[in-house]
């Protein structure tokens, strides 16, 4: 039996849109159920605080203003209650933790951030998305690419992470497989808004997902959300509207280096956690295992 056998966990669930405390609430107790399986790394989708922003698809800047102003009232804070909350249950349970969240900053700009909480509750590594595309780009701030290309050591190995489109950058792929990532988590929202574009679709995006398990030679833990009734029913009231978003949308996977799933996936409908055993002796370099600048220390 390897010694670097890990389980893992992807999130593939509904959060309570829009409500950052109901939502930090689902965080805690599906942390707690990952790490009662076992699981010592749980990634979580892209903007899981407080829910993907589905509204900014759905209709115009008058339509979208009530929704936009509360979302920015319900982002987290670094270092405040809910980042406090999380952390304390990463520790209790000793499980790693990659979150995927909207970050309110002191000057109340938000970015598509994600934040990699250690198993001794330690926040090791943050990031903000560099360049939020199309209507994202509207709402959300940038990141700087200075500080948020970063691959950090842990207790279960090296992870780098990445949001969504910028899976479809290259020049980003090559510089995380550079750093000798071991497991990415790629965190996406529920891939059920604007079924008509098939780019937004989950066969485009996670065959993206799959090619950059396959080219880095590493473990790609892909988390997205799921669409359920009541917020279909509230996103469809009228036929423009209804057009544009579909029930379910999870597409959470688990590949391995070759981009092959290591655990079946769930129904796109379902709402938990897939959960796979990763052998990391499996990982194969991008470049020559030539010294490179050392990774940071947790």
């Amino acid at each position: 039996m390897s010694e670097r056998i890990v389980k893992v966990a992807a999130v593939q669930s509904e959060p309570v849109w829009f409500d950052l405390a109901a939502t930090t609430g689902k965080t805690i107790r599906l942390i707690a159920e990952a790490a009662g399986q076992g699981v010592r790394l749980i990634a979580f989708p892209e903007l899981w605080l407080p829910g993907y922003p589905v509204f900014l698809w759905l209709g115009d800047d008058a339509w979208q203003a009530e929704y936009r102003r509360r979302y920015v009232a319900q982002s987290a804070e670094l270092g405040g209650p809910e980042h406090q909350a999380i952390a304390a249950a990463a520790k209790e349970h000793g499980i790693e933790v990659v979150l995927g969240l909207s970050e309110r900053d002191e000057a109340g700009r938000i970015y598509i951030a994600q934040w990699v909480i250690d198993a001794e509750g330690r926040t090791a590594m943050t990031r903000r998305k560099l360049k939020p595309p199309s209507l994202e780009g509207e709402f959300f701030s940038r990141g700087d690419p200075e500080t948020n290309l970063n691959v950090i050591r842990t207790a279960v190995g090296t992870i780098g992470a990445l949001n969504c489109a910028e899976h479809k950058r290259p020049l980003l792929r090559h510089i995380l497989y550079g750093k000798r990532e071991e497991i990415h988590v790629a965190a996406w929202p529920a891939l059920g808004l604007v079924p008509k574009v098939v780019t937004m679709s989950a066969k485009v995006n996670m065959g993206i997902t799959s090619a950059y398990a396959s080219e880095g030679g590493m473990f790609v833990i892909a988390a997205t959300q799921v669409i359920g009734p009541e917020i279909l029913a509230e996103f469809s009231d009228t036929p423009e509207r209804a057009a544009k978003i579909s029930r379910g949308g999870g597409a959470s996977h688990v590949f391995d280096p070759e981009g092959q799933d290591a655990v079946s996936p769930l129904p796109h409908d379902a709402d938990g956690l897939l959960i796979a055993e990763i052998d990391l002796t499996k990982v194969r370099p991008y470049f020559d295992p030539d010294p490179l600048e050392p990774l940071p220390a947790v």
